[in-house]
C-alpha cells in the first residue's frame, strides 16, 4: 500500500474498490480526481492532484493542513 505522501505526489493511483485506503480528509479535498480506465466496466482510479505540476494550488489540502 501507498503512503499519503506517496499519493499526495500524483504519481500513484487506487482502484476504486480500495478507495477506503485512502484517509477521509482525501473525500473533502479539491484535489482529488479520479478517471475511468476500463471503459465499459466501469473501473476507476483515483489520483491526488496536489502535486501535479500544471494545477494551480490556490488552498492546502486538508491532509497538510495544522490542527488548531
Amino acid at each position: 500500500m501507498i503512503t499519503l505522501e506517496e499519493f499526495r505526489t500524483g504519481q500513484y493511483r487506487v482502484p476504486a474498490p480500495d478507495v477506503d485506503d485512502l484517509p477521509p480528509c482525501c473525500f473533502t479535498c479539491v484535489y482529488l480526481a479520479f478517471k475511468e480506465f476500463s471503459v465499459g466496466e466501469g473501473l476507476y482510479y483515483y489520483f491526488c492532484g496536489y502535486g501535479w505540476q500544471d494545477r494551480i494550488r490556490q488552498a492546502a489540502p486538508p491532509c497538510l493542513e495544522i490542527p488548531a
